[in-house]
């Protein structure tokens, strides 16, 4: 299998929320991880840790928590009407995967050692010491041909999401990523163009 190029993989990594049920490889989910594992942490810490839920009893489980915790937030939001027309499809979009998260043929949960520091240069170590990682495992997922998609809402019910696959109390859940073959096409994602949001020297200066 030939690897994409780290500039195909970047710019044409979107976030794949419909998923075939197809089962993913092991060797493809250990690769996807270790690749994650590659990332810096602040102190070399590497406080990370990966739970990879590929049981079905477990993956109904924590798609039945995703889904309620997706339908308080997410419907509500739609249901006030106060949303700009964009940011409305968004949300429809993302219902997809609130009703079928437990669908996806694995579930990577991401998870932290310690809990978030209340200073903000060890608040941002905290959490930039994992989101790299994170975003190896997407871009390795991208790699070989899986779609993924950074969630969070299951933090709604942390708790419960926990429960469901033993953490330990001093891990925290950062990210819950459903990994699977795509329904969809990769291409690349619509973005505000970079030099509308770059500034050279002071805030102000621009180059188009």
């Amino acid at each position: 299998m030939s690897e994409l190029s780290v500039h195909e993989a970047i710019y044409t990594l979107r976030a794949m929320r419909r998923l075939r049920p197809d089962p993913v490889p092991e060797e493809d989910l250990a690769y996807i991880v270790d690749a994650a594992t590659q990332a810096s942490s602040a102190t070399n810490a590497q406080g990370w840790a990966f739970v990879v839920v590929t049981g079905a009893a477990e993956r109904r489980a924590l798609g039945d928590i995703y889904r309620d915790a997706g339908r308080t937030a997410v419907e509500s939001a739609l249901a006030s009407g106060t949303l700009p027309p964009a940011t409305a499809r968004v949300y429809r979009d993302a219902m997809v995967l609130v009703e079928h998260m437990g669908e996806a043929p694995a579930l990577i949960l991401v998870a932290m050692r310690g809990a978030h520091p209340p200073d903000g240069v060890r608040g941002a170590s905290h959490y930039g010491s994992i989101y790299p990682a994170v975003q190896n495992l997407m871009l390795a997922a991208r790699a070989r041909g899986l779609g993924t998609t950074l969630t969070t809402l299951h933090k709604l019910r942390e708790a419960d999401v926990k429960a469901v696959v033993g953490m330990p109390a001093e891990y925290e859940t950062v990210a819950l990523i459903p990994v699977g073959y795509p329904r969809g096409r990769f291409r690349q994602p619509v973005r505000i163009p970079s030099a509308e949001v770059t500034h050279w020297n002071r805030w102000g200066n621009r180059r188009h």
